[in-house]
């Protein structure tokens, strides 16, 4: 055989090698195992795990599903994931099932092995995850009628967030109107953005900005932007709470029959809770406190939810938020509260 028949003869091997090799990605994305608490070995894909739920994939089924996070003995796939503990690691790599130990298992990275209780483990996302994987909405809205005074209340909110191994945005809208006849509408609004970028183990840095305006209190515009350092006190795949200092500067614009403006700065400190593993029950909790430092004074804003997840992606979620300023720069109320019921969709 001459010198290019050989090289035409090795040419070929090498595509027909590419191409089987390249074949193979399918199936070896599928080679993932799961070991469950009862016995049973299930063949399939990794999605996801998150808020105490674990997402699984086979060949045999039609949906993914999903498996509550206790009921996993073990995992094992050559794929690389992003591996989250209680103490704030993140660790990179394949997983490992130790066989013969409760619920262990170890995450080999490029540098060594590493053995991790499925107990300390809160979230595990694959490294390939593709934009969508990592992007959640919610939607929902709400709307009421008082017949005996013709009262309509509608409200509209929707939330967004994208989340990284080493970044968190999150952006939200929320809007209620009160519309009588024969009486002025009421109407608040509020919304904001925020970036919280993940240091060594729980710490975190951030940087935001929110807004408001509430007829009630003839604040056409409160501006807010803040920035600080946070830190996971608990993180668990049950419920997390975090909490947060910094400073913040503030623009209020005040209507009426005086209008009137203001900036000040502000020291900002911050707590929020999520309780997440209560079954079909999402809670969270979040208060902001702003004390002044260019003026006297505090501002506190506080938000509770409870939400009920339904069929189909929807759900059922009632929500509480307060505003209160000891001191606002005209004569109005010092405090302002709603109370929303609405039902919504998400996309996660």
């Amino acid at each position: 055989m001459d010198l290019n028949k050989k090289i035409d003869h090795l040419f070929r091997k090498l595509i027909l090698g590419l191409a089987l090799f390249l074949l193979s990605f399918p199936a070896f994305s599928q080679n993932d195992t799961l070991y469950t608490v009862t016995g049973d070995v299930l063949v399939g894909e990794i999605i996801s795990m998150k808020l105490g739920v674990l997402t699984f994939d086979t060949d045999y089924a039609d949906n993914e599903f999903k498996i509550e996070w206790l009921e996993v003995e073990g995992l094992e796939s050559n794929r690389f994931f992003v591996v989250y503990t209680r103490d704030g690691r993140q660790l990179i790599g394949s997983i490992k099932y130790v066989e013969g130990a409760e619920r262990i298992v170890r995450v080999i990275t490029f540098t060594t092995s590493i053995s991790v209780s499925l107990y300390e483990i809160v979230e595990i996302k694959p490294v390939e995850s593709k934009f969508k994987d990592r992007l959640k909405v919610y939607i929902d809205a709400g709307y009421s009628f008082a017949k005996a005074n013709t009262t309509h209340q509608l409200s509209a909110s929707a939330k967004v967030n994208y989340q990284t191994e080493k970044w968190l945005w999150e952006a939200d809208y929320n809007q209620v109107g009160t519309y009588q006849d024969q009486i002025d509408p009421s109407t608040r609004t509020s919304g904001g953005s925020s970036l919280n970028y993940f240091l060594k183990g729980k710490l975190f840095v951030f940087a935001g900005m929110d807004f408001l305006s509430n007829s009630e209190q003839k604040l056409d515009l409160r501006r807010t932007s803040k920035t600080g350092l946070g830190y996971y006190i608990f993180r668990t795949n049950r419920w997390y709470l975090g909490t947060g200092v910094g400073l913040a500067r503030s623009y209020e614009k005040y209507g009426g029959d005086t209008p009137t403006s203001d900036r000040n700065f502000e020291g900002m400190g911050a707590f929020d809770i999520n309780a997440y593993d209560i079954g079909d029950l999402d809670l969270k909790a979040k208060f902001n406190f702003y004390p002044g430092i260019t003026s006297k004074g505090v501002r506190v804003n506080s938000e509770f939810s409870m939400k009920y997840d339904l069929p189909l992606e929807f759900y059922i979620k009632l929500s509480f938020t307060h505003d209160y300023d000891s001191d606002p720069a005209i004569d109005v109320s010092k405090s302002d509260f709603v109370f929303q019921t609405s039902i919504g969709w998400e996309w996660d």
